[in-house]
């Protein structure tokens, strides 16, 4: 019930909304059991891609040093997996509901930008604080 519980609380509200009230931990772990929900859901491939690009940028860019960027890349890994492990195992909700709220979430009017930059639904404007994790800048 607690997957369900926090699923339902995210679509319910404005993604936007919320997150400005949330550590970066836990937004990293709701993020990471919505992926993990559509995920298992069978969630078509590009809009799940699109989703992992925006939460991947939205923890970045809110992450204060590359340590605190690491710890919420793992928070929203494990609850990923959590959520996954758990829809297999004991489904908390359909997962037609599973996929028709995932793809009504207003993170999917957020923007990326080619810098890391991220815009979201309400406007707010996430500017890269470093390049992701991984990817070395052109000289």
């Amino acid at each position: 019930m607690k997957i369900a519980g926090l699923f339902l609380g995210i679509c319910l509200f404005s993604f936007t909304a919320m997150s400005a009230d949330l550590s970066l931990l836990e937004e990293a772990a709701l993020l990471g059991t919505m992926g993990g929900l559509a995920e298992v859901c069978g969630e078509n491939s590009k809009k799940l891609s699109d989703y992992e690009l925006i939460a991947a940028r939205l923890i970045a860019n809110k992450a204060d040093s590359e340590k605190e960027e690491v710890r919420g890349y793992r928070r929203y890994a494990e609850e990923k997996a959590t959520a996954i492990r758990r829809q297999k195992n004991k489904p908390q909700m359909s997962c037609a509901e599973v996929v028709s709220r995932f793809e009504k979430m207003t993170i999917f009017k957020s923007v990326v930008y080619s810098d890391g930059s991220l815009k979201l639904s309400d406007g707010t404007f996430l500017k890269a604080k470093r390049p992701p994790l991984g990817l070395k800048k052109n000289k």
